[in-house]
């Protein structure tokens, strides 16, 4: 089995883009780093640690490589902004970034014995994403991390979190700031993606919720307050997850689970499974996938949140796509409609009040592209889109969704690559605003198929308006 390439966050970092855009590059021409290597005269090291980001390449080897890759001169113009970046940084071109790696540390990964340890955890767990991000942020996700911490959530353990020591006595009003920044954390999330406020929620965790974790509560409040720091640390983790960081998203999702235990808030942790479960789906992990969306739906009809059993349902249903199987696949679809059904959107927590019908419309767009239905996709991604307004993270991959369906393959009779290019040149100007490295990587996978048509004059255009438009404003140095 071939190494896994390294995880890179291209809208945070000139860097990072310049990696991604080499990787795009090669992949394209169909060279390995080491044919590039040769081809450019350079070590396949050289090149591999340039693509991971781990290397600044000087201008001379930028130019090489458009040379060899035909890029249209497309690394080139990134330099520039690469060049920009390690002058702030002081760095040498071809220079180590940030010293030699020692590997990710283990910590977040597993599930604490006590209110205290999980504490413990979760504070360092923030200090370390703070202070050396570069350690965190290059950790692996393992899929055998959450088998672990699902099972103790379903024994669903009851235990006692007071908190009488010296300290600053916390309040129902500091729980009720606590949630009041949660929605507007979510909002900035689905409007602009996971990287577009992580580091200000993690300014506002390290001055704001790691003093309140140090002060005093009595078990009423101090379950509320960990239900809060719950939710808090999932959109954490969800941030981290869209903008590339899964290692590190995987850990604060596990540390989230604990914390919704250990506040006995058994919605809220089915909601975490959730997104665990979408996590897993998109690293291509269906049986991972799947049992943790099984768990959420577990708990979902046990606390009574048809709209959670919704959610839970339709990534059920997406584990199964993912999986093939059809008949699957469509009775826990079934089961999702039924439940959205029943739901109340103002009798349910406030975390998972979007699940609407045009959610799960949006779910079922997925499924059905996973599943190759491509007619299905064509008609269902007109009413997402239509209900996406302000939303651009979905609506981004919803488009690319729809423009898959338009692509050119053995079972698709409907297809149409100038079609896939007007969707494409639809949805770049989002990138530019929009800062999440799934919609990014959504938008490469249809550059590398359209690659196979370079010749076309749409395709041609498509790629001169992203070449222009992203690589000058999607890089955040």
């Amino acid at each position: 089995m071939g190494q896994v390439p390294r995880e890179l966050t291209p809208l945070e970092s000139a860097l990072h883009f310049f990696g991604a855009e080499l990787r795009h590059w090669r992949t394209v021409r169909e060279l390995s780093q080491a044919a590039l290597g040769r081809r450019t005269h350079d070590s396949g090291a050289l090149i591999g640690k340039v693509e991971k980001a781990e290397r600044l390449p000087s201008l001379a080897l930028a130019r090489r490589l458009d040379a060899v890759l035909d890029t249209g001169g497309a690394l080139e113009r990134l330099w520039p902004h690469v060049d920009h970046e390690r002058a702030t940084r002081d760095a040498p071109s071809d220079g180590l970034v940030g010293g030699s790696e020692s590997g990710a540390s283990d910590l977040g990964l597993t599930w604490s014995g006590t209110p205290e340890a999980m504490v413990a955890i979760v504070v360092e767990l923030w200090r370390m994403d703070l202070d050396r991000r570069s350690v965190l942020a290059s950790a692996s996700w393992v899929s055998s991390a959450f088998a672990g911490p699902t099972r103790e959530w379903l024994l669903n353990q009851k235990e006692e979190i007071l908190r009488d020591q010296p300290g600053r006595r916390i309040s129902q009003h500091d729980v009720d700031a606590l949630w009041a920044m949660c929605s507007a954390f979510t909002d900035a999330d689905h409007r602009l993606g996971g990287g577009y406020a992580r580091s200000t929620l993690l300014h506002y965790i390290s001055q704001v919720v790691l003093p309140l974790l140090g002060g005093r509560y009595d078990d009423i409040i101090g379950r509320e307050l960990m239900a809060a720091i719950a939710r808090l640390c999932d959109l954490c983790a969800f941030m981290n997850f869209d903008s590339g960081r899964q290692g590190l998203a995987q850990r604060y999702f596990i540390q989230a689970l604990r914390l919704a235990q250990a506040g006995g808030n058994r919605a809220l942790g089915a909601h975490i499974l959730a997104d665990m479960s979408m996590q897993a789906h998109y690293l291509g992990d269906a049986p991972q996938a799947l049992e943790l969306a099984s768990a959420g739906l577990s708990t979902g009809l046990d606390c009574g949140s048809p709209s959670t059993v919704a959610r839970c349902a339709a990534l059920q249903g997406r584990a199964h796509a993912l999986r093939g199987d059809r008949r699957a696949c469509s009775e826990a679809c079934a089961v999702a409609e039924r439940a959205l059904d029943q739901a109340m959107p103002a009798d349910e927590p406030g975390w998972i009040q979007f699940f609407t019908a045009e959610e799960l419309a949006a779910e079922m767009l997925y499924i059905a592209s996973d599943l190759g239905r491509h007619q299905d996709v064509q008609r269902l991604a007109p009413r997402v889109l239509a209900s996406s307004g302000g939303m651009e993270r979905r609506r981004v991959l919803c488009t690319t969704t729809l423009a898959s369906s338009y692509l050119p393959s053995e079972d698709n009779s409907r297809s149409d690559i100038d079609q896939v290019c007007d969707l494409l040149g639809q949805m770049i100007p989002s990138l530019g605003s929009l800062n999440s490295t799934r919609s990014l990587e959504r938008v490469n996978s249809i550059r590398r198929t359209l690659s196979a048509h370079a010749e076309r004059s749409s395709v041609q255009e498509a790629e001169e308006y992203f070449r222009s438009t992203i690589a000058a404003v999607g890089i955040h140095p």
